[in-house]
């Protein structure tokens, strides 16, 4: 388990991993608990690992972002969206499954605590590395205001990990969870009335929708150098 103050990330290398357990958080995304092999495995938080896969006897690779603390670690859990024949594999891997797969990697993490409020926008399965930061943060007992803003394009009404954000909002006084169910991401963000040129901005979200929410919070006023953002792709 990594000390809260001190984070660090260990070197790329490959471990196997053992299925934990496997929850439903909508009707198309699952929260995949793994067990490292080796208990040397460390990560910032918005790291991901590539997990190795067969098929018609070619071998596969997908990337997945980790959506747990690195003060779990070597446990780490998924959030996985059924898109592709790729998340099928992964959604449907029993109970004591071995699976090979290699990381630490990825660049939009958290390595000490920020200076300033934080904006998270997620949709769909975008929300796993922006959980991992916002767990870690509240461990640290950050005292900056952030804010989460989530949508589910998949299942509108539906989001994953809602019951968690809703307690979490309710005793983390930092913390402000807004839903985007009747009304798009981009309207909700402007709803908060928020400078965000006074704030950091984390965007992760599939495809061109990375890049629509990117438009919105420039247009808000975010500045360059403080958003931050990922696209995922579906297979």
């Amino acid at each position: 388990m990594q000390s809260l103050d001190v984070l660090r990330r260990s070197p790329t290398a490959d471990y196997v991993a053992t299925v934990l357990s496997s929850v439903a958080l909508t009707p198309t995304i699952k929260a995949i608990r793994l067990r490292l092999d080796r208990d040397e495995f460390s990560f910032l938080p918005g790291q991901s690992v590539w997990p190795k896969f067969e098929r018609d006897g070619r071998k596969f690779s997908k990337i997945y972002s980790i959506a747990s603390s690195p003060s779990s670690c070597p446990d780490i859990e998924l959030c996985v969206s059924r898109v592709g024949w790729s998340s099928a594999v992964v959604q449907d891997l029993a109970i004591g499954q071995a699976l090979p797969l290699r990381g630490p990697y990825g660049l939009m993490t958290l390595s000490e605590l920020p200076q300033r409020p934080r904006v998270y926008i997620a949709e769909g399965s975008g929300i796993a590395p922006l959980k991992s930061q916002i767990d870690w943060l509240h461990e640290c007992d950050y005292r900056h205001p952030i804010w989460l803003v989530q949508a589910n394009p998949e299942t509108p009404e539906q989001l994953p990990y809602q019951p968690y954000w809703q307690r979490l909002q309710q005793t983390w006084s930092a913390f402000h969870y807004r839903e985007a169910i009747s009304q798009c991401p981009e309207t909700v963000l402007a709803s908060l009335r928020l400078n965000l040129a006074e704030v950091d901005v984390v965007i992760c979200a599939i495809g061109d929708r990375s890049d629509q929410l990117q438009e919105t919070a420039y247009a808000l006023g975010a500045k360059p150098e403080q958003l931050r953002s990922e696209k995922f792709i579906a297979f």
